[in-house]
């Protein structure tokens, strides 16, 4: 026995578990260092502790019942009171007797549960942020369970649809989604749509819809017609896939965007009267130099004049185009270019039959751009016109504006006799050589506008590239 006893103790004393024992009273009579130092103590303050005295009346009880023959269980923030130290503890208390004898007292097992207690905590805590973002967010939130009924509906949800959260709790979400649309989408066919997509994403973490902003319209319980933006998305969880929705009422945004699309096209319908009224003007210009042209002998200054009202023309026809487009500022060169050529063409006043191959890239330039551009094709266009096919029966002139990597290219030639670069030309704008006259010195002023590179071949015809940004 004596053996036993020892034994007993070496194993009470050295065990990693903090242990301690109580006669019949409740009274502390041994325990080992390890429950010593979790409570912060001394084996003085603690043997002879009568432990149904304590304050925490949820050891008392689990003391009492361990008198009582039983086992008493204990977990919970213990505050000792012999060190005044509060720690998360797990407590197992069982009776001690021999045989059929009396309960002579008792043994407790002491485990520290920090680690867990602070991890619950962390948990709940989380929970807590997450109930009051959920319940506060001003956009509507919902969650539903893996066979899509709605567990969570917060009070965002129950202003904009009118629904409370009552009334919402327990139903499936493709009913209430169903219920809120809008009467001509109500159908049949809508209804099965939706909810097997519903089903179909909870059964597989699948949807083309998941995780998209899309705009629509419901109506409300009291029948308000509501814009909003609706997300789907889905959480994994042991059970499944949860479903969660966010709703945003988003009638202030398109009202808004409403206000500004109209203050927009009343902008665009004044700046296309100002272009038409330019357009007009140049109009009235371009028959005065005409009408001027054809009242004056001096063959010289006539050319003058016509010149004069064929650039006029061309900066004319761009305004038409973009009082008659669908942008403000800027127009297609597609619609531009070909039309002005084919204009310049149709007014020549020669008799050899000139014809045209024109490739215009699709693209928007601004009105800036564009009116260079056209005075430099009106002068090239008009100056092949007019030296490229003399004595000749037909010729064509090619116009192509492209993109380049870096910007664009602007290419015009003609097959027609070509010219001496040494006299009136120059072939290149870095290189100003020679004599030239007012139409080359304007295309060269314009490409130099355009921040642009002019280089001119004349070898079986004019050939003429213009590489500038835009």
């Amino acid at each position: 026995m004596i053996q036993e006893a020892d034994e007993y103790r070496l194993v009470f004393e050295n065990a990693p578990l903090r242990l301690l024992s109580f006669n019949r009273e409740g009274i502390i009579q041994t325990c080992n260092d390890r429950f010593i130092e979790i409570m912060g103590s001394s084996r003085e303050k603690l043997i002879g502790l009568n432990m149904l005295r304590l304050p925490d009346t949820k050891v008392v009880e689990a003391v009492q019942q361990a008198l009582a023959g039983g086992t008493g269980r204990y977990e919970g923030l213990y505050q000792s009171v012999t060190s005044g130290k509060i720690i998360p503890l797990r407590g197992l208390f069982t009776s001690k007797r021999q045989g059929e004898q009396p309960v002579q007292g008792g043994v407790g097992i002491i485990e520290d549960i920090t680690e867990q207690f602070m991890a619950a905590q962390a948990l709940r805590d989380s929970e807590e942020k997450f109930r009051l973002v959920f319940s506060h967010s001003k956009d509507g939130l919902l969650i539903a369970d893996p066979d899509g009924r709605i567990s969570d509906w917060n009070h965002a949800y129950e202003e904009i649809t009118g629904i409370s959260e009552a009334e919402a709790r327990g139903r499936f979400i493709w009913d209430i989604q169903f219920e809120c649309a809008a009467p001509e989408k109500r159908s049949p066919e809508v209804y099965n749509i939706i909810k097997q997509s519903l089903q179909q994403a909870l059964a597989t973490g699948i949807g083309s819809f998941l995780n998209k902003p899309i705009e629509t319209e419901l109506v409300s319980k009291s029948g308000k017609r509501i814009a909003i933006e609706n997300v789907g998305f889905l959480i994994p969880s042991s059970r499944g896939f949860l479903f969660g929705g966010r709703m945003t009422d988003i009638s202030d945004r398109k009202a808004a965007e409403s206000r500004i699309h109209a203050l927009l096209e009343e902008k665009s319908l004044i700046l296309k009267e100002v272009h038409h009224r330019i357009k007009n003007n140049m109009a009235t210009v371009v028959s005065l130099l005409t009408l001027q042209a054809g009242m004056v002998d001096d063959e010289a200054a006539r050319e003058a004049l016509l010149a004069a009202a064929g650039r006029v023309n061309s900066m004319m026809l761009l305004y038409e185009k973009l009082y008659t487009g669908s942008m403000v500022g800027s127009a297609k060169a597609s619609d531009y270019i070909p039309s002005l050529v084919d204009e310049i063409l149709q007014n020549n006043g020669s008799s050899t039959q000139i014809s045209s191959e024109i490739s215009v890239e699709d693209v928007e330039l601004d009105v800036k751009t564009l009116q260079a551009l056209g005075i430099i094709i009106n002068e090239l266009v008009t100056n092949a016109i007019k030296y490229a096919f003399v004595d000749r029966e037909s010729g064509v002139i090619t116009v192509s504006l492209q993109r380049s990597q870096d910007g664009f290219i602007l290419y015009l030639a003609d097959n027609g006799r070509g010219f001496d670069l040494s006299d009136g030309f120059i072939q290149d704008s870095e290189q100003k050589q020679g004599k030239h006259g007012f139409g080359m010195t304007l295309v060269r002023l314009l490409a130099e506008q355009l921040q642009g590179k002019l280089h001119i071949e004349s070898e079986g015809g004019t050939k003429i590239t213009l590489q500038f940004r835009a």
